[in-house]
């Protein structure tokens, strides 16, 4: 639970008076079996006193808590507060039915629909509203129906910060590193009380960054506009190679595809929608380059292919991306840095506007980069690589315990206790790698390159530099052991320290260059980082731009979202404690192989059999993790 909501906890002395009796105990937050016990033992009000709503709201709440879940423990002990900072005076239930803030609140209960909600979630009691005509409610009515309301606008709030998926991590992925953004619920319920508008203090629940609600706007439009949909233009998949100058019936469907209207023709002649024209290719060039494509203007297989792969507008693909906004800190930072994963894109941000953008490779399907926010604080030149676990487990113990003789050949050093050790010399039947420290010093070859940018987190997750940039021109830029390789990341650190220490690029450089080893530069200032995951964004003129749901986490979401829990494919945790499994001496040196040693072909096979792993990792190794 986050800890906003265990904030709103109260303390006994507050359950002692919803009973009206002394109770002594710790003031920490209870659990729900303490809440129950605390009925048993309190003494019961006099017979003939009058109990009020309030009291008999927490009355009943106090009954039922062995079995309420921790969330709505919370909630609970939100309203035993609530009603004793009011004296137990009701305020959604008057005399006959429901007051007219309830009244103005069940009209935005029916309009939850356009903030992605949905209404027959927030169903309430059918009292009607009070009015002098009607016939006196029920005590216990009234706190029936003043309960469950309440109740409802709480439920409403959570579900606003993205409480309708209460723990991503564990429901949807390990590596969706986020959680809803809970409001204190007894402030929330202060607030409706005190409001002139109460239906206007509920939806300012909702998130409200800028990309929130033109995601908002967008999925109200397609409701609107769903019947009139514009058809989407495709071209024939096989076909000729169509180029600049020349006819073809193709180019009139390309022509459409990239909204490129039809040249006058010369002389007065007839415009000709099948020529292919300099206009049209301007357009095809810059619809290759964003796709990764040489951006030559011809149009082959790749990029007759990359034409027809379009993503149709989606209500559920605009909802899943407002409900991961709803996961997103209130406050992102003035100046921050946001990473996109489905992108492939790193951007500086300061107030409000992109100050600096730049490709990035991320993690490989079975090594994603995950999602979660954190804290710039070191940025290191000409950094050492400490290989993480997983990797001294996964692929460089198989190969020293098989005899492999590349260890060294590859830069790598071996450290325990602080004292260098020959990892030759080691007897890897009884060792355990993880206990020994394995790091590619700084250095040109470097797999981190000559920066890399920390803010320690749980996944051991950083920005760096790369010695591969041919990579940064593919389209899919899934490369990476789980980190964020930058195309140019001396420039990002330009930007930075320009704006934590005032820094001229030249004194970026010259600090780079100072010393061979690694040298760490401290940040003044607090820069968050937030590594996302947005397959959906709006601009300014309205228009949505997909992106490829490149780890599924978008559809996800969208089973989440639908109540399909049990259809969500999670994957592994990759936060799970790394496992470690003895291998078999299998050859006189693996790696050797890989870097030009010597086997026969019996050991090549039984390499291609068993050494799978390691082969993919050390052909991209040195691209960095």
């Amino acid at each position: 639970m986050r800890s906003l909501w265990v904030g709103a906890f109260v303390s006994t002395s507050v359950l002692a008076l919803a009973l009206s009796a002394p109770v002594q105990a710790d003031p920490a937050s209870q659990t729900a079996t303490e809440i129950a016990n605390a009925e048993a033992t309190a003494p019961l009000p006099a017979a003939n006193a009058p109990q009020t709503v309030g009291a008999m709201i927490r009355e009943r709440l106090l009954a039922d808590a062995k079995t309420t879940t921790e969330e709505e423990a919370v909630d609970w002990q939100a309203l035993i507060a609530f009603y004793e900072s009011r004296l137990d005076e009701p305020l959604f239930i008057g005399r006959a039915g429901y007051t007219s803030k309830a009244e103005a609140l069940i009209e935005e209960f029916k309009k939850s629909a356009n903030w992605g909600l949905e209404p027959s979630d927030y169903n309430v009691l059918d009292m009607g509203a009070d009015s002098s005509d009607r016939a006196e409610l029920t005590p216990g009515q009234k706190a029936d129906g003043e309960r469950e309301f309440a109740l409802t606008v709480l439920k409403y709030a959570r579900d606003a910060r993205g409480g309708r998926i209460t723990d991503p991590s564990k429901q949807l992925a390990s590596y969706v590193d986020r959680s809803p953004q809970y409001l204190d619920p007894k402030k929330l319920l202060d607030d409706v009380a005190a409001a002139s508008d109460p239906a206007e203090t509920l939806r300012g629940a909702h998130p409200k960054h800028a990309q929130f609600e033109k995601l908002r706007q967008k999925y109200l439009e397609l409701k609107r506009n769903a019947d009139a949909a514009k058809e989407i233009v495709r071209i024939p998949t096989k076909g000729a190679k169509l180029v600049p100058g020349q006819s073809h019936p193709d180019i009139a469907l390309l022509r459409q595809r990239l909204d490129v209207p039809v040249a006058p023709g010369l002389n007065g002649a007839d415009p000709d929608p099948t020529l292919y024209d300099d206009a049209l290719a301007t357009a095809v060039a810059k619809f290759q380059s964003d796709k990764g494509q040489k951006p030559d203007g011809i149009v082959g297989p790749r990029t007759r292919a990359a034409l027809n792969d379009i993503e149709t507008p989606s209500p559920e693909r605009l909802l899943a991306n407002m409900e991961m906004w709803r996961w997103m800190p209130d406050d992102l930072g003035d100046l921050h840095i946001w990473v996109n994963i489905p992108e492939y894109l790193v951007r500086v941000v300061k107030g409000g506007e992109i100050i600096h953008e730049e490709r990035i490779i991320i993690g490989e399907q079975n090594n994603q980069t995950p999602m979660f926010s954190d804290v710039l604080e070191t940025i290191y030149f000409n950094p050492r690589w400490h290989v993480p676990q997983s990797i001294k487990v996964n692929e460089l113990y198989p190969g020293l315990a098989r005899g492999g003789g590349s260890f060294e050949r590859q830069g790598l050093r071996m450290m325990r206790n602080g004292k260098y050790v020959d990892p030759y010399s080691i007897d890897w039947s009884r060792a355990d790698i993880r206990n020994y420290d394995v790091y590619q010093p700084s250095g040109p070859g470097n797999a981190l390159g000559i920066v890399k940018f920390t803010f320690p987190n749980k996944h051991a997750v950083y920005l760096h530099d790369t010695p591969t940039k041919n990579l940064f021109n593919s389209e899919v830029r899934t490369f990476s052991h789980g980190c964020v390789r930058v195309r140019n990341p001396m420039r990002l650190a330009e930007v930075l320290l320009e704006q934590d220490r005032g820094w001229t690029p030249d004194q970026v450089h010259q600090t780079q260059q100072s010393d061979p080893d690694e040298v760490a530069i401290k940040l003044d200032k607090k820069i968050p980082v937030h590594v996302t995951y947005f397959t959906s964004l709006v601009g300014q003129d309205g228009s949505e731009r997909i992106v490829k749901d490149v780890y599924g986490h978008e559809e996800r979401v969208k089973l989440a979202l639908a109540g399909k829990f049990n259809q969500i494919a999670k994957g592994r945790d990759h936060l799970a404690p790394v496992k470690f499994s003895r291998v078999q001496y299998q050859g006189p040196d693996d790696w050797g192989f890989m870097f030009g040693g010597g086997q026969s072909n019996k050991q090549n096979r039984r390499y291609n059999q068993n050494n799978t792993t390691l082969n993919d990792f050390f052909n991209n190794m040195f691209g960095g993790n």
